[in-house]
């Protein structure tokens, strides 16, 4: 039987991804599965697992010198059988930097190694639909730009206060109108535009 293989079966034992995500004590015991078999259960001992609702389209990070892992729970509760590689992949960085410190490449080969000892891939990325869990940067509102010498507007959606009116030179000043950008907010735009 490989490592791959006992690995599997171990996971297999303490959680599997029909299951809700893990609460703290099974992320220990998962974490406990990967140190037995690097030969590193002391430090993974001290390295703290979380959640981590802020994280949008990772699905983990490592954070070396707080020896922390924080996890994306939006995307893992749709994709739970990404869980177990996450958290690994995750771990090992953090085994990577304690044995190496910052001399080798993120995902080189000491961490290659170490996930072919899982039988994980080494991946640096995923391939998993984030657009639900995007942050959406949309601005608020539109506003509208009027000289006040000559009547010359234009419509942005950040105030520009670092601009002048060609025709009337840097000394014009310029009447700002915010206005929420919505339909509403659109046909008065339209109104005071003209």
């Amino acid at each position: 039987m490989d490592a791959a293989t006992t690995l599997q079966s171990d996971v297999d034992q303490i959680w599997t991804p029909e299951e809700p995500l893990p609460a703290r004590p099974i992320l220990r015991r998962l974490v406990g599965c990967c140190g037995d078999r690097w030969d590193e259960a002391r430090l993974l001992r001290k390295v703290s697992v979380v959640y981590n609702p802020r994280l949008r389209t990772t699905l983990g990070r490592a954070i070396l010198n707080a020896r922390r892992v924080e996890l994306n729970p939006h995307l893992l509760r749709d994709n739970p059988a990404e869980l177990v590689p996450t958290l690994a992949h995750e771990l090992a960085h953090l085994v990577v930097h304690r044995r190496h410190g910052t001399r080798v490449a993120p995902h080189g080969p000491q961490f290659r190694r170490l996930m072919r000892r899982l039988g994980l891939s080494s991946r640096a990325t995923h391939a998993l639909d984030v657009e639900r869990v995007r942050r959406r940067r949309k601005s608020k509102y539109l506003y509208l730009h009027r000289c006040s010498d000559c009547g010359y507007s234009f419509v942005a959606r950040r105030a520009r206060r670092n601009c002048y009116c060609k025709a009337c030179g840097p000394e014009m000043t310029w009447d700002v109108f915010r206005l929420p950008d919505t339909a509403a907010g659109r046909k008065l735009l339209e109104k005071l535009h003209r």
